[in-house]
């Protein structure tokens, strides 16, 4: 629906309440004004009351005015209200393009939003421009399978199986090194500490570095000793570092959760290992930070959740019986996707916080390529179709857009959504 037809139906309640407001005289009005201010004031006795009595006129005038105004209240009120409900539940199929900025860069290229900006990187460089694709600084190299991650405005672009870190924030560039071995993985804190996980033949190393390339930890493992460490993570501040490993004992598949601190709290501990957990029969591919005191571990078949700053300890878990498909994460809530066999959808999405309680469960017409969790709303994303769900579960927008959608960003605009093609930055505006 769009605005002219929701101002239409908008007209046409005022009119069915319209028999609510009462006309009123003006000059009968005053003229009670005027009386009630000469009774007040002693000017005019009750016996000189006129007929009908003064005080039941003015009573009769105050219940008029009160009448009048709750009827416009409930009005008000009501428009407000059926405005709020219809565009909580009404799913949007229509859209404009409002604005839209040209996008010429090297096929392969991926975006974060950070803050007002949005980083952009690709095989010859990373650069940050505005919402309008307006460029703000621009950093050149050369990698052949660049991989990244995000921490508050902080980003770290490393080269897959290659050697070159660069570490940048709004401003620019905040640091670059290379390492001696191939890099698996790269994580960075908000600080710009920096966690790589390094391979050398039938050794792995989970290296620490500043910006600048100075070494702060390094633990060495092997599948034998510790298990091969499938994922990492830091902590915001750039202390505590969670690492998952996948190694077998006695024929069976055993997962470690280990909790490293390389500040005061694991000064005294043995490798800084503040921590660890393990569980059998259970693969982790996936560990992460939501803050410096809680950290989520998502399993094959469910997550863990830990919090404590400085000894973190599982205090939650949640298993599916179901496969999962993939899984999506904020700050705040975790999604999983799973297949339907015998139900009116194919797919199916569920969204739990982290104290393990549900939030919201919805069927989906497809599986999609991309979902990620944004400014409060759900937002999928494959080839030419977009379509964004709040967390409550309800489907907000389903289009087919009319070219190949690259990225999808919300930044709480009402209504509005920042769509990324492979040559454009289109803002459009569902209705």
């Amino acid at each position: 629906m769009n605005k002219d037809k929701w101002e239409n139906v908008t007209g046409k309640l005022a009119e069915k309440l319209y028999f609510l407001k009462i006309e009123e005289d003006p000059d009968q009005e005053d003229e009670i004004q005027v009386e009630e201010r000469s009774l007040s004031s002693g000017n005019i006795s009750k016996k000189d009351l006129p007929e009908g009595d003064l005080k039941e006129k003015l009573e009769r005038n105050r219940k008029r005015i009160f009448r009048r105004r709750m009827a416009l209240l409930a009005l008000a009120v009501i428009i407000i209200g059926g405005f709020v409900l219809y565009n909580k539940f009404h799913t949007f199929t229509d859209y404009i393009i409002a604005e839209s900025y040209e996008n010429e860069v090297a096929a392969g290229s991926h975006y974060e939003s950070v803050g007002k900006n949005i980083y952009r990187y690709n095989s010859d460089g990373v650069s940050c421009v505005s919402r309008k694709n307006e460029l703000k600084w621009s950093i050149t190299y050369n990698m052949q399978a660049p991989i990244a991650d995000v921490c508050g405005s902080t980003m770290v672009i490393a080269e897959q199986q290659g050697n070159q870190v660069y570490i940048v924030d709004k401003d620019g560039l905040i640091g670059n090194f290379e390492t001696l071995l191939p890099i698996l993985k790269v994580r960075v804190s908000k600080q710009g500490v920096v966690a790589v996980v390094l391979q050398e033949d039938d050794v792995t190393w989970v290296n620490l570095y500043q910006s600048d390339g100075t070494s702060i930890a390094n633990d060495k493992t092997t599948v034998a000793e510790s298990g091969y460490p499938l994922d990492i993570d830091l902590s915001p501040d750039g202390q505590k570092l969670a690492v998952s490993y996948l190694g077998i004992e006695k024929g069976i598949v055993t997962s470690r959760v280990v909790f490293y601190h390389f500040g005061a709290a694991g000064q005294t501990k043995d490798d800084h290992i503040v921590s660890s957990e393990t569980y059998t029969e259970t693969v982790i591919p996936e560990i992460y930070f939501t803050d410096n005191s809680r950290a989520v571990a998502v399993t094959d078949s469910g997550f863990l959740v830990f919090r404590g700053t400085d000894t973190p300890k599982q205090t939650a878990q949640v298993f599916f019986e179901e496969e999962i498909v993939s899984t999506f994460h904020d700050g705040s809530n975790i999604g999983f996707l799973f297949r339907e066999t015998e139900k009116e959808y194919p797919y199916r999405f569920e969204l739990y916080n982290y104290r393990g309680r549900k939030k919201a469960s919805c069927g989906l017409d497809a599986e999609f390529e991309q979902i990620k969790i944004e400014n409060g709303q759900i937002l999928m994303y494959d080839g030419n179709h977009c379509e964004a769900f709040s967390l409550s579960g309800y489907k907000k927008f389903s289009s087919t857009y009319e070219k190949e959608i690259v990225d999808v960003f919300y930044f709480s605009e009402f209504r509005k959504y920042l769509v990324i093609t492979h040559d454009t930055f289109d803002k459009i505006r569902i209705s």
